[in-house]
C-alpha cells in the first residue's frame, strides 16, 4: 500500500489538522470524494493521492478551477455546491475548508442548503469533512465567523458529528483566528 497522503508546502498547524482529515478519509477509501469550494486545488491534490478514489473539485470561480493542477483523477467542475450537478449517493465524501463561512454571510439558509445537497449526494456510509474559520475578531472579511452552535444547527436532521478533527487558534498581526474541521456522517434517508 502506498503511504498516506500528505499536504505539502502548507502551514504546519493547519497541516496537522489536514493531515487527520485525511487519515479518515484513507480509513474510508472512497470511490468519489468531493473537494467543494476548491478554488486553485491546493488541497485538491492532497486528495488525488487516496488510493483509487476520483476527485470532483467544484467551485463558482472558473478562473480558479482553470488554475488548477491536472491530474488524471481530478475532474473540476463549475457549480454551485448548494445544487451540485451529482446523481444521489454519488459521492462517498465531501471535503471542503471556507466555504460555510463564505456561503454563511447573510443567513444561515446557504449553509443549510449545504447541509441538505450533501445528505442527498453523499452515501450513507460516507462522510463530510467541514473547515472553516470559526473566530477572526477583528479581522475586516465579507463573510463571518461561524459558532460551533451555528454549525451543529446546519447539521441538525442532515448529519451526525463523529469528530472534531482539530482545532488550532493562532495569532497574525495581532489578530486571532480559530480554524476546526469537522467530521460527519450523513442520516439515512427514511
Amino acid at each position: 500500500m502506498p503511504a498516506m497522503p500528505g499536504l505539502p508546502d502548507a502551514d504546519p498547524p493547519l497541516t496537522e489538522v489536514m493531515q487527520r482529515a485525511l487519515t479518515v478519509l484513507w480509513a474510508l477509501g472512497p470511490r468519489v470524494a468531493l473537494d467543494l469550494g476548491c478554488g486553485t486545488g491546493r488541497e485538491t491534490l492532497a486528495l488525488a493521492a487516496l488510493p483509487d478514489v476520483r476527485v470532483v473539485a467544484i467551485d463558482t470561480d472558473r478562473e480558479a478551477l482553470a488554475a488548477g493542477p491536472t491530474q488524471a483523477n481530478v475532474l473540476y467542475v463549475q457549480a454551485d455546491a448548494t445544487r451540485l450537478p451529482l446523481a444521489d449517493n454519488a459521492a462517498q465524501a465531501a471535503y471542503s475548508f471556507g466555504l460555510l463561512q463564505a456561503l454563511g454571510g447573510n443567513s444561515d439558509a446557504p449553509i443549510r442548503n449545504l447541509m441538505q445537497e450533501l445528505q442527498r449526494v453523499i452515501d450513507s456510509s460516507g462522510v463530510a469533512i467541514m473547515g472553516t474559520l470559526a473566530d477572526f475578531r477583528g479581522i475586516k472579511r465579507p463573510d463571518r465567523s461561524l459558532t460551533g452552535a451555528e454549525v451543529s444547527k446546519a447539521l441538525r436532521g442532515c448529519f451526525v458529528l463523529q469528530e472534531l478533527i482539530g482545532l488550532i487558534d493562532r495569532e497574525n498581526d495581532g489578530q486571532r483566528c480559530r480554524y476546526w474541521y469537522i467530521a460527519a456522517t450523513p442520516f439515512a434517508d427514511g
